[in-house]
């Protein structure tokens, strides 16, 4: 499966994710994201040099795709949940990959959250 397909059918084709991405933990490349997902190498670092440290991401956030989300919650390390007006992201790291999703109106952030870090696991488990 390419990594293309698990941003297009795992993710945003569950219906609980309004774009994603999968973004290499090594070195903040973007593998696969979500047509007009522009996620710069400056938000990737930025993520992923704060994700493992839980509550680094409190105090400034993160923008991702050129949106600002504001930390709802970073207590455990290598996941992030964060919100902007009607949108919510949730950033998983498995030990290559950030999986990112961003849920909008109409979605909840439990679907959003649970799809992401189900996609998360399953990296886990064949090893990524």
């Amino acid at each position: 499966m390419s990594w293309q397909t698990y941003v297009d059918t795992n993710m945003v084709g569950s219906g609980h994710v309004h774009k994603g991405a999968l973004i290499s933990a090594a070195d903040g490349s973007v593998w696969a994201a979500t047509p007009a997902f522009n996620i710069t190498q400056a938000e990737a670092d930025h993520l992923r040099s704060k994700i493992d440290s839980a509550g680094a991401l409190c105090a400034t956030g993160g923008t991702v795709g050129g949106e600002k989300f504001f930390t709802l919650q970073h207590v455990q390390p290598g996941l992030w949940y964060g919100k902007k007006g009607e949108e919510g992201i949730c950033v998983a790291k498995s030990g290559q990959v950030l999986v990112v999703g961003v849920y909008t109106k109409g979605q909840t952030a439990a679907n959003c959250n649970m799809t992401v870090e189900g996609v998360k696991d399953y990296l886990v488990s064949v090893s990524y």
